[in-house]
């Protein structure tokens, strides 16, 4: 039987390819494919298909066969292509997690450039689910959209909270329940001293979770930065949030150096409005079981218009 990781790689090179009728070949008949909703957060749940009424490009979660259907006509859309290149890839079980670069041209024109958590669950050598976080701000801004100005809020109930399985889950956890007592010191006690964050940038095409520290004190919660500075910014939560800001981890993968915890978040901001992303956080680790680097794979379309960055 093929590995859950095995599969994954090779759906991406068919991705990366550009070949839909390749990615459909490691494809079970009724997976799903999901990626966040943007503004829309209603559409976005994990358990529910929105249909005729989704935002495109950020479409929520879709029949895999008829994501495919829409691939075949990225050579369309992209007439030099669009690359898929994984960057860094580990699993667990029957789950694969690949971080990746694409880069293309919308219409030839218009630069793609976009950064990936794929997280893929295999079944039998079939892939059954693909989850796709991505910065939606940036896909929101290239594409030719639709329903992207629908907004909701998601009420619905949250899944179990995910359990460790060995001590990197444990860190995560961990490190989850930091942010959400908006504790500094909790946090960058779990950090190696040098240990890094980065997080996507929307309109504002930041470099990729690779690129040197961007010492920058205005791009605190964009780019790769330091943990030590961007613990600064954690008690502001406090205020930011006054009735408090949850994140409950809903899926653990874990290695020995690598995690990947799904988390989901529910606040009210100080504003009155509802903050509820939906995250992919890659937790890096050292081998004394400190966190050295944290990228962080969420909606950002939604961040960005609850914390009032329009021109991100």
């Amino acid at each position: 039987m093929t590995d859950a990781h095995t599969v994954a790689l090779a759906m991406l090179t068919a991705l990366d390819a550009n070949d839909a009728e390749g990615v459909r070949r490691w494809l079970a008949p009724d997976a799903y494919w999901w990626v966040d909703t943007g503004l829309d957060r209603a559409s976005g749940r994990f358990d529910t298909d929105p249909g005729e009424d989704r935002p495109w490009p950020l479409h929520g979660r879709m029949n895999a066969m008829d994501k495919c259907d829409l691939l075949s006509g990225v050579p369309r859309r992209f007439p030099g292509g669009v690359r898929q290149q994984v960057r860094r890839s580990f699993a667990s079980g029957d789950v694969a997690v690949l971080e990746v670069a694409g880069d293309g041209l919308f219409g030839g024109v218009h630069p793609y450039r976009n950064r990936y958590c794929f997280v893929i669950r295999v079944v039998d050598g079939l892939i059954v689910s693909v989850r796709e976080y991505l910065d939606t701000a940036h896909a929101a801004a290239v594409f030719e959209g639709r329903n992207l100005n629908h907004r909701s809020t998601d009420d619905s109930p949250w899944p179990p909270e995910a359990g460790p399985t060995g001590p990197g889950g444990e860190l995560a956890l961990a490190f989850l329940a930091a942010i959400s007592t908006a504790d500094a010191d909790r946090l960058l006690a779990l950090c190696t001293a040098d240990a890094t964050w980065w997080a996507d940038g929307g309109r504002l095409r930041t470099a990729g979770p690779e690129a040197p520290v961007d010492l920058n004190p205005g791009l605190l919660v964009v780019g790769r930065v330091l943990i030590s500075a961007r613990a600064t910014r954690i008690p502001a939560l406090k205020t930011t949030y006054p009735t408090g800001l949850t994140l409950l981890a809903h899926r653990i993968t874990e290695t020995p150096n690598l995690v990947a915890v799904e988390a989901l978040s529910r606040g009210t901001h100080h504003t009155g409005a509802r903050y509820e992303n939906r995250y992919a956080f890659v937790l890096s680790l050292d081998g004394s079981g400190g966190i050295t680097e944290v990228r962080e794979y969420c909606d950002t379309r939604h961040a960005f218009d609850v914390y009032g960055l329009t021109d991100r």
